[in-house]
Formats: C-alpha cells, structure tokens, sequence
C-alpha cells in the first residue's frame, strides 16, 4: 500500500450556529471551506429550528460545551483561522473572546448579525447587553468585522453605536484591524463592498446585484474571506478573491423550499 502523503490542507475553525436547511452558518461554512481548498472544524454555538422562509425556534450550546470543544480542537490540531458568528449570547461572546486572546495569531473574522427576539431565542440578557458584549469582549480581539452597513446604522439608531461617529469608525475603535461593510448602490445594478481600518477607506470593490433574493451572501463572504486569509492571503487579496468566488458562485443558485435561493457552495471553481 502507498504511503499516504497528502499535504494537509489549510484549517478553518466555525464558530456558529446549526442551520438545518443547509442555507446559512453550518454546515454551509464548512461546504464554503471546502470549495476554496480548506477544511472546516466545527462549533456549533446554537440549533436553529427553520425552513427556508423563517426561523421558529433557536437553542443555545451551553458556554462550558463551547470551550472544552474549542480547546480540544485547538489543542490537537493546527488551525489557521477563525470564523464567528452569529453570536446570540454574552456567555458565547465571552467563551470567543477567551479563546481569542489566548491565540492571537490566528485571524479571527468576527460577521455581525441583529440578534433574534425572546419569541425565537430564549436568552437571559436583553439585545442590548448582548450586542453590548460583542463590541466590547469580540471586536477588540477581531482581526476583520463584516458588517451590513443598514445594521450598523440600526444599532447607531438605537444607541449601542456613538451617534456622533461613523459607525464604521465605531467599530475600529473598539479594536478590530479591519472592517469590511458591503451596500448596495441607490438605483443601481451593483453592490459596493468596502475594505476599512485605522487609516480609512483602503479598497473597494463593485460586484453585480443577484437578479434574485439569496440567503445569506454576507455570510458567505465572511467565510470566504476567512478561507483565504487560512491561506496566507493578505487581507484585501483576500477579500479581493472571496468576492470574485461568490460572484463566481451566484450563477448557481438553487430553489429548494420556498425561501430565497441557496448559492451553490459545493461546487469547486479553483
């Protein structure tokens, strides 16, 4: 028998809750992953009960299940990066936070999401302490913040950003390096993703508006980043290749319920 030689390929730690359609965090990061070349490890933060159109129901992993699974993983074998999020709690931001700050050299890319009501998650903190501890335990250790830029002038609105800042500024003060925020254009046909950090604006990108409504391109996009960043990608490059991926990958939606379409992950254009 052939000695087995494979060179073992670069490895992304998931953060992030159970989607059972397949549609969004797990186990879609992990196909993601493997589209780019990488392989994904697992920590599911929460079960979504949900179709394609809503969520009806999310559990939480308890905290102390978070951390003995992400020490055991990070104890035995060699990560290259980390993707989080969505966060639904201040005990699941606290239990990141820790593991972050004990192994800095691993790029962490934190997406941020609105966090769901008490009719949906059952939680023992309000919205606001929770979004509260994301900025103040997560962010700081954040190597990247994606972002939607109508969520963050939400929670400007709301208080939980300075009125007085850009709230992308916000959040390169709390202490993340980078934020990457996409918009679409008012009446255009292209989406304006762009990459920040403490010197400003340092790249931009234009791709095309999807034609039909999509589940979760952000998320893809964070992953993607986070993919190619495990691959040693600088920071814009990496952007720069995870846009032009899921550009690449948007032509093959599917419908598989009567929600927005599923972009195709699976199949491998490298």
């Amino acid at each position: 028998m052939a000695a087995m030689t494979a060179t073992p390929p670069p490895t992304v730690l998931i953060f992030a809750p159970l989607d059972p359609t397949g549609a969004m965090y797990l186990p879609a990061d992990a196909i993601s992953c493997a589209a780019v070349g990488c392989h994904a490890l697992s920590i599911v933060t929460a079960s979504h009960v949900q179709d394609t159109t809503h969520t009806e129901q999310i559990t939480l992993t308890a905290p102390d299940i978070l951390y003995d699974q992400m020490r055991c993983l990070l104890e035995d074998m060699s990560v290259h990066s980390i993707k989080a999020g969505p966060i639904y709690s201040i005990d699941t931001a606290s239990v990141l936070a820790q593991i972050a700050a004990d192994y800095p050299d691993l790029p962490l890319v934190l997406h941020l999401q609105s966090i769901p009501d008490d009719s949906i998650l059952s939680n023992n903190a309000d919205v606001d302490e929770i979004t509260d501890a994301i900025c103040q335990l997560v962010v700081p250790q954040a190597d990247l913040v994606v972002a939607d830029q109508t969520l963050l002038m939400q929670w400007q609105a709301d208080g939980l950003l300075p009125e007085q800042n850009n709230p992308i500024n916000s959040l390169l003060d709390c202490g993340t390096e980078w934020v990457f925020c996409s918009l679409p254009q008012p009446e255009s046909v292209t989406v304006l993703h762009q990459l920040y950090n403490q010197d400003g604006l340092q790249q931009q990108w234009q791709s095309p508006v999807p034609s039909a409504r999509l589940q979760d391109t952000e998320g893809l996009l964070s992953t993607n980043i986070c993919a190619f960043l495990a691959k040693g990608l600088p920071m814009a490059e990496a952007c720069a290749a995870a846009i032009h991926h899921i550009h690449d990958a948007i032509p093959h939606a599917f419908q598989a319920g009567m929600g927005a379409r599923i972009i195709n992950q699976g199949l491998n254009r490298n």
